[in-house]
């Protein structure tokens, strides 16, 4: 027996999901707009038929396309994401929060996807975010999920990386003060904000710090 076709607002949940990569159930009813009884039914129809999986045992889960999910959006899935860790998958749900507060803040912002941060001559490491406004202004955004040493800003702000020769065949990369007109700070815990404007004061670095509710608790 064939399978019933997918809702309209299932399919938009597949399609969110592979924009997104990882998202959680309210990151989900706001992103397609409806109520969460909705987002509710349509994700369990989603996990059994295998479309969609994720972290389930906590509030709130974390979902993401299966490989065959993926397929019917014609979209291969990147390497390991079946195997993502919690870290990664938390902090793209994080990352995801930043992208949707300050689009409200700044017409336009967007989160840039790592071949367009690559193009730059830049290999982010975990946390470092690159992001355009809609003014062309360019970002770089440090997410600090894990109470990240404060130093560390100070390091990635001027750290010279290994390009990806893929992307820029130049072997000399580029660091983000090369690149970047705005410096960003987003830290999870209200007190580690603290620390990172003290250092950043101390550091007269140019950077501004943004503190994110966390969608988890520790």
């Amino acid at each position: 027996m064939s399978r019933p076709c997918l809702s309209a607002l299932q399919n938009l949940i597949l399609a969110k999901l592979g924009e997104l990569e990882f998202a959680t159930p309210r990151q989900l009813q706001e992103g397609c707009g409806v109520k969460q009884p909705a987002i509710s039914k349509s994700v369990a129809v989603l996990l059994e038929e295998g479309l969609i999986d994720g972290h389930l045992h906590t509030r709130p889960a974390i979902l993401h396309l299966t490989p065959a999910g993926g397929r019917l959006l014609d979209r291969v899935l990147p390497a390991g994401r079946r195997n993502a860790s919690w870290a990664v998958m938390s902090h793209a749900c994080h990352l995801s929060e930043v992208q949707a507060q300050l689009s409200e803040k700044l017409k336009g912002f967007r989160i840039l996807r790592r071949g367009e941060v690559f193009r730059q001559g830049l290999y982010p490491a975990f946390g470092e975010h690159g992001a355009l406004d809609g003014e062309g202004k360019s970002w770089f955004v440090l997410l600090d999920d894990y109470r990240m040493p404060s130093d560390r800003i100070s390091r990635c702000w001027t750290r010279r990386h290994t390009p990806n020769r893929k992307y820029w065949p130049d072997p000399t990369g580029r660091a983000w003060c090369d690149v970047v007109q705005r410096f960003l700070v987003v830290a999870t815990d209200t007190r580690h904000a603290a620390r990172h404007r003290a250092w950043i004061l101390k550091s007269t670095l140019p950077a501004d710090v943004f503190t994110l509710k966390p969608l988890w608790r520790t």
